[in-house]
């Protein structure tokens, strides 16, 4: 396996094990609603992935019942979700966790910037 093979692995493993996380701690708790939602990380998070040619896509679950937050970078994809139960400005953190570890302390403190 070579080394690009090994940080595919690790990061995909990362990835499941916060859905995984988010999915224990999450439970069912009706729809989704703006008052929930933190613009600023969403920014956040769209910056830091833009810086390493990835994007972004937000939406809703058909029911409304979940955040759907699409992840894009480079040829690996995947749609994360947040649940109403869950603290989306934490949910958005363990997203950018996930995709780019390297990234977590730059993304809070733009986020700081952002919600001066």
């Amino acid at each position: 396996m070579g080394a690009n093979d090994r940080q595919f692995e690790q990061k995909r493993n990362k990835r499941v094990e916060a859905k995984e996380r988010r999915g224990r701690r999450a439970g069912a708790a009706g729809e989704v609603d703006w008052a929930s939602f933190n613009w600023w990380a969403v920014i956040a998070a769209t910056e830091a992935l833009l810086e390493h040619g990835g994007a972004l896509r937000l939406g809703k679950t058909r029911d409304g019942g979940a955040w759907a937050i699409g992840v894009y970078l480079g040829d690996d994809y995947a749609t994360e979700y947040v649940r109403p139960s869950e603290d989306f400005r934490d949910a958005v953190r363990e997203i950018v966790a996930a995709w780019l570890p390297d990234e977590v302390g730059k993304y809070d403190e733009r986020l700081a910037q952002l919600e001066q």
